[in-house]
């Protein structure tokens, strides 16, 4: 869709059965509190059904079908290192505010024009408390 006639933008709805609209209105909340240049940005939440979250449109797609079946695929290691550098960027900016993603993986990372990539899907991130790091024998 286009966002005041302007900006290109992602809407993601709730299709029924999938999740509680709880949880799909708390993956908006924790996207409203995250936010940095290497994370998709939320724009705006309808939280009444139909639930939607409009979100800023990447061009490219997630970086899973980018590399497998796009353009990605004549990239050499230079701009793979670039792109690796981006996602670690936001990733340290989750831990910094005390989050875990929890579902890292290509498909959720989306690329958009002139290789920036971002991290998005933060339908399982969780608040960690500082005490929460324990170490775990097994």
């Amino acid at each position: 869709g286009t966002w005041n006639g302007t900006t290109k933008v992602a809407v993601k709805t709730l299709k029924p059965g999938t999740m509680s609209p709880e949880a799909f209105l708390e993956e908006a909340q924790i996207m409203k509190r995250l936010r940095h240049d290497k994370l998709v940005q939320l724009y705006a939440v309808v939280s009444e059904e139909p639930i939607y979250i409009v979100t800023e449109f990447m061009s490219q797609g997630s970086l899973l079908d980018f590399l497998k079946d796009g353009d990605g695929r004549y990239l050499k290691l230079p701009q793979l290192v670039d792109m690796a550098a981006q996602i670690a960027a936001g990733m340290a900016y989750i831990e910094r505010m005390n989050y875990i993603h929890r579902d890292l993986r290509a498909a959720n990372i989306l690329v958009g024009d002139n290789l920036v990539c971002k991290i998005a899907d933060f339908g399982l991130a969780r608040l960690i408390e500082d005490n929460e790091y324990t170490a775990r024998q097994g």
